[in-house]
């Protein structure tokens, strides 16, 4: 009962810190961002035609650039763009990806992934 009124409480509050807005006004939505991997064939045939970044050469960078095991790697088209989605653990036991881009070599984007998704992979 008192995680029903606490989660009821929350909801409130929520509705009550937005601002109102009339009917006609369009919703703000967030940006969906288009996340699709490819298979390690279609990986092959992608690093061959556009001439893309070795993986364990990305894999060994990262490793070295974070102070931290490298994983696994894998490219993925995230919108227009080819990246490799490196998956790294810190030795204080982080797990965390990094995103570099295929071509260039460059970092794109850094986030730490939480623990309960990271015993999912």
């Amino acid at each position: 009962m008192r995680l029903f009124a606490l989660a009821a409480f929350s909801a409130s509050a929520l509705a009550l810190a937005q601002p109102a807005r009339a009917d006609n006004e369009p919703r703000a939505t967030a940006a969906i961002v288009k996340r699709v991997c490819l298979s390690p064939a279609e990986t092959r045939d992608e690093i061959k035609a556009r001439h893309l970044r070795e993986p364990f050469a990305v894999l060994k960078h990262a490793a070295q650039h974070f102070k931290a095991e490298a994983l696994s790697a894998r490219l993925c088209r995230i919108d227009d763009e080819l990246v490799y989605e490196i998956a790294l653990l810190h030795r204080s036991g982080k797990f965390f990806h990094a995103h570099v881009n295929a071509t260039t070599g460059k970092y794109v984007e850094y986030k730490r992934v939480p623990a309960a998704a990271a015993a999912k992979n």
